[in-house]
């Protein structure tokens, strides 16, 4: 008998993390993993067809067997009802949320190989900040989150508009928690002064006006 911890996404197979021959062994993995699934920005969107949710989930399994016994799990509608075999060849003995770190395209880098997690994005914040008399201003337009001052501009791209606020805010405590004061968190930009932006971020990429207005990074 073979036990594995697999990684789904939306439901969907993505790759096993653990496989064993023994259940004790199995859980002992599984534990292991949830305790070591410690992300500081959780991805919550993925770009495929379109901005759509993403929940991940791990699983321990095990190869189906006529006798075995299955869990009882609510249905969408809230009924409780027997589970059926994982993609028809496995069943499920646990299973927990499973958090990954989100990453981003930051301008200048490459949106596919290059990418940047939240740590990456903080040391670029953080440039100048010791050697500059200007308080460096940081504004979300559309799912674009832009990071300038007199010397510098920095621009990530989200994938939409909620990641890119949400990375705003979660920039914005962590200043706040290391009282870092030449940090100036403006929040969304408004209609009465997001043209101003378009501007600069226009004067600093070359980018299209057209481009600049895009609100998701969807194909």
């Amino acid at each position: 008998m073979l036990y594995r911890v697999i990684l789904t996404k939306n439901g969907k197979y993505k790759k096993t993390i653990h496989r064993c021959k023994k259940r004790d062994t199995s859980f002992i993995n599984f534990n292991r993993i949830k305790a070591e699934n410690k992300v500081f920005f959780k991805r919550k969107f993925i770009n495929y067809k379109g901005i759509k949710p993403v929940e991940y989930k791990i699983y321990i399994v095990k190869d189906f067997e006529e006798t075995d016994k299955f869990r009882m799990v609510r249905d969408r509608f809230g009924k409780l009802v027997e589970e059926k075999p994982l993609y028809g060849i496995w069943t499920v003995l646990a299973d927990e949320d499973y958090d990954v770190e989100e990453t981003f395209w930051v301008y200048g880098s490459n949106p596919l190989t290059e990418r940047k997690t939240i740590y990456d994005i903080i040391q670029i914040l953080m440039i100048g900040l010791q050697n500059s008399r200007h308080t460096k201003q940081i504004v979300v337009v559309h799912n674009k989150l832009l990071f300038y001052d007199e010397d510098r501009f920095d621009m990530v791209i989200c994938k939409n508009k909620k990641d890119c606020q949400r990375l705003h805010h979660a920039l914005a405590k962590a200043a706040t928690d290391n009282k870092i004061k030449s940090l100036y968190f403006m929040g969304t930009a408004g209609k009465g002064i997001i043209g101003e932006f378009y501007d600069i971020i226009h004067e600093n990429t070359g980018w299209t006006y057209t481009k600049i207005w895009r609100t998701t990074t969807r194909p």
